[in-house]
């Protein structure tokens, strides 16, 4: 059983309560999960990243309990919302009430900042609605009245599933966090929030299960006040100094770990067992002297290279253009065709205008833009440069990145069948390149009775040649639309000319094939001279399977030699002779056989590729050694470089960006005695 223990503010960095630190913590079992809270609240977004995680591992079918275990305010009470059981100490209080910000600039922006608020109530009361079943109407004139529940009220309004016992608890000072409606002296577990520091990064995995108390038939509603309280030993003043000390101890290990280069799992371990300063300082001299040993280069700290906020941004903010395109699941299914796992997360970014963004990257170059205009900030972001030195704006990259992505992934996931039969090569410049044959010596020469060798020639070589063209577009991206969080180029022309790119080599594959190109001897690529071109049509038989591997075995090398000895590897068929040509391939007995006499097929198997297109016309076919070994046609790429890229400038002809989309390649036929034709009948 896993417990996450959220006791504090919801986001905050120091006590390690923010997504980042949560999630992982989160997902990272299969077993039960126990979110413990006792928090004010906190930052919204922080906290819908935590509460869809936690919903993400609700939907695997792992059980989610979360217990309120003194005080459940704001967003604190929306991630108790993420269980399917909600248990809520007999002396504990929840709160909900409107998201808050801070806004300033003039009428425009604050009514912006306003609507902003709102869509993110609404979001919230949705969360509410889908547990207590209450109309979004009520929901809204709670939280409006910032209201306050005892156990007994939020189980009556299904707020909570149920009511478990409580501990007794000291008072906790609620005032500095601007609740409008705060009971005097409520009892909020403040005892526990000592332990806020180090709880959120220990996942910890026990036996510990807690009986939901039943609820009576009629509760009574208990009204919080002073007389409720139980006076203990631990004052405010133990609580604060506690709190104190504690984060010093956290900030120290912290440090050193982090001077020392050591693992997360190692500094989290110190900070969650309670050790102190020493007992820390000798665990990572161990440790240090452990990986020194392990890797024999003395007591050296391991170097690392982590991610700085620019690049969080940059990837969160990418993330999200993907997901709001519509083009996330295409991205990651491109991923899991290269063996990769991707996920495609937002995280914070989730639900973020694009003008935000663009804002947010202004004041990370170190560009003030409060108050501004979002067509304004946008234009800015596309170009701007720091006040305070050459950094640029991430913005554009965001864009950039996104494209770039969804170009790759559409080219990815686009199907094709010229891979399946043609070599893959790579170029260095637009130059025809050459592609030698060379020839063979046949045998060594006897040597004589006198120990006399014979000098031998160099066998000649045949050559062909093949060259990388550029095809390409331009697509542009207009202020207006990023504005509008129009999303179009994206989800709609990025993929059309990804996929465009894939189909321009198999068009011009199909092309070159039907063209029966003429090589360097002066004669097309299937000739009768070269040894590969059937003198008699006939449709897929075993006999004309037969014919075309005898044939393609007993082509030589240029010198005349030796046998070559390809073996038809894929045959190419137009789609009304694909069936024919499968049951002839798979059929355990001779499929043409007169009065049903079992005689043996003796080219089941011969193709490993049977290949059917609608690229395809005729009734000829094709047949072609293994393109990995003995290609007949290829396909080359600038420096090998195989899918299409984009460079982006601002706009000239339109006000926004402009992107040119370009694949360099080439298509050409390079051997012709590891292909054979069959004119068909």
């Amino acid at each position: 059983m896993t417990d996450i223990l959220i006791y504090g503010i919801v986001g905050d960095w120091w006590d390690n309560l923010e997504a980042k630190s949560l999630v992982p913590l989160i997902s990272e079992g299969d077993d039960d999960l126990n979110i413990r809270i006792n928090s004010p609240g906190g930052y919204v977004m922080e906290g819908l990243a935590i509460f869809n995680a936690i919903q993400r591992e609700a939907a695997k079918g792992r059980k989610v309990t979360t217990y309120i275990d003194g005080l459940a305010a704001s967003m604190g009470s929306v991630l108790a919302m993420a269980g399917s059981e909600i248990i809520m100490a007999d002396n504990a209080l929840m709160m909900i009430h409107n998201p808050w910000d801070c806004a300033c600039g003039d009428a425009d922006e604050l009514r912006r900042a306003a609507d902003k608020l709102d869509m993110i109530r609404d979001q919230l009361v949705n969360i509410y609605a889908k547990q207590t079943g209450m109309d979004n109407g009520a929901l809204v004139a709670m939280l409006d009245a910032e209201t306050w529940l005892t156990p007994a009220e939020a189980l009556a309004q299904n707020f909570i599933t149920s009511i478990s016992g409580g501990e007794t608890i000291v008072a906790m000072d609620v005032s500095k966090f601007g609740f409008k409606k705060a009971p005097e002296g409520p009892h909020f577990a403040a005892a526990a929030m000592v332990r806020g520091a180090r709880a959120a990064t220990a996942a910890t995995h026990n036996q510990r299960k807690e009986e939901p108390m039943p609820a009576p038939a009629n509760p009574a509603v208990v009204e919080p006040s002073a007389t409720n309280q139980q006076p203990v030993a631990v004052t405010a003043a133990d609580v604060n100094n506690a709190v104190v000390n504690e984060r010093k101890r956290v900030s120290d290990i912290q440090t050193l770990a982090k001077q020392h280069g050591i693992t997360d799992d190692v500094r989290d371990e110190l900070i969650s067992s309670g050790a102190d300063m020493d007992a820390a300082r000798a665990k990572i001299l161990d440790t240090l002297a452990a990986a020194g040993d392990g890797a024999q280069i003395g007591h050296n700290s391991p170097a690392r290279v982590t991610h700085d906020q620019r690049d969080k941004f940059r990837e969160g903010a990418t993330n999200w253009l993907l997901v709001k395109a519509g083009v996330a699941g295409l991205v990651e299914k491109a991923a899991a065709l290269q063996g990769k796992t991707v996920k495609i997360d937002p995280g914070e970014f989730r639900g973020v205008r694009n003008a935000d963004l663009a804002r947010e990257s202004l004041q990370m170059a170190g560009i003030n833009c409060t108050a501004r205009d979002p067509d304004m900030v946008v234009r800015d972001a596309m170009t701007a440069r720091s006040q305070i030195g050459q950094t640029t704006s991430d913005f554009p990259i965001l864009f950039e990145e996104a494209l770039h992505r969804v170009l790759q992934a559409a080219y990815l996931t686009t199907p094709d069948t010229w891979q399946r039969f043609c070599g893959i090569g790579s170029v260095s410049d637009f130059r025809a390149h050459n592609r030698y044959l060379r020839g063979s010596f046949g045998k060594l020469d006897r040597v004589n009775e006198a120990g006399e060798f014979k000098n031998k020639a160099i066998p000649d070589l045949a050559k062909e040649t093949i060259k990388a063209d550029t095809v390409g577009n331009i697509v542009s991206l207009t202020r207006q639309a990023i504005v509008n969080d129009d999303m179009d180029v994206f989800s709609g022309i990025a993929v059309d000319l990804g996929r465009a790119a894939k189909l321009s080599i198999e068009i011009d594959v199909y092309a070159l094939l039907a063209a029966n190109p003429i090589m360097n001897d002066g004669k097309p690529f299937f000739h009768a001279d070269h040894g590969n071109l059937a003198g008699t049509g006939a449709v897929p038989s075993m006999a004309a399977f037969e014919a075309v591997r005898v044939a393609m075995a007993s082509q030589k090398d240029i010198s005349g030699n030796e046998f070559i000895e390809n073996r038809p590897y894929a045959g190419l068929f137009p789609l009304a002779l694909e069936g024919l040509a499968n049951t002839v391939n798979g059929s355990e007995y001779d499929p043409d056989a007169i009065n049903k006499l079992q005689k043996p097929n003796i080219v089941k198997g011969m193709l490993s590729e049977v290949i059917g297109s609608p690229r395809r016309s005729g009734t000829s076919y094709d047949f072609f050694a293994d393109p990995a070994i003995a290609p007949a046609f290829e396909v080359v790429f600038l420096n090998g470089v195989s899918e299409p890229w984009a460079e982006s400038r601002e706009g000239w002809r339109v006000d926004g960006t402009e992107w040119k989309i370009r694949h360099d390649y080439g298509v050409g036929g390079v051997n012709y005695r590891s292909a054979y034709r069959q004119p068909g009948a």
